[in-house]
C-alpha cells in the first residue's frame, strides 16, 4: 500500500477506501454491541478510548502527528482483525 520515497510514505488514492477513520470505527464498534443497541453508532470518546488502547492497531495516518493526532486512519483489515480477536462474532448480523 504505501511506498517509499525517502523518509517519507505514500498512500495511493485507490487505497483509501480501505481505510477507517474514528466516525467509521464508531460503526463498527457498534456493530459488535451485544446489547439491543447492536448496529447503533458508539460515542466518539468510546471510540477514542478504544483506538488509544494497548494493542489497537497504529494508525498507517495520523497528522499532524502521532503524539498529537487531529485524524488518524487505520487499514480497514487491521481493525477488523482487531474486531475478530476481541470481539468475536462482530460481524454476524443476527449477532449470534
Amino acid at each position: 500500500m504505501a511506498g517509499s520515497g525517502g523518509d517519507k510514505e505514500w498512500i495511493h488514492r485507490s487505497d483509501l477506501r480501505d481505510l477507517v477513520g474514528i466516525d467509521q470505527l464508531r460503526d463498527l464498534l457498534g456493530q459488535a454491541r451485544r446489547d439491543a443497541r447492536r448496529g447503533e453508532r458508539v460515542a466518539r470518546s468510546y471510540a477514542v478510548e478504544i483506538a488509544n488502547s494497548k494493542g489497537f492497531p497504529d494508525p498507517v495516518v495520523a497528522h499532524p502527528s502521532a503524539a498529537d493526532p487531529q485524524i488518524r486512519l487505520w487499514l480497514r483489515v487491521d481493525v477488523e482483525a482487531w474486531l475478530d480477536r476481541h470481539r468475536p462474532g462482530w460481524s454476524d448480523p443476527l449477532g449470534r
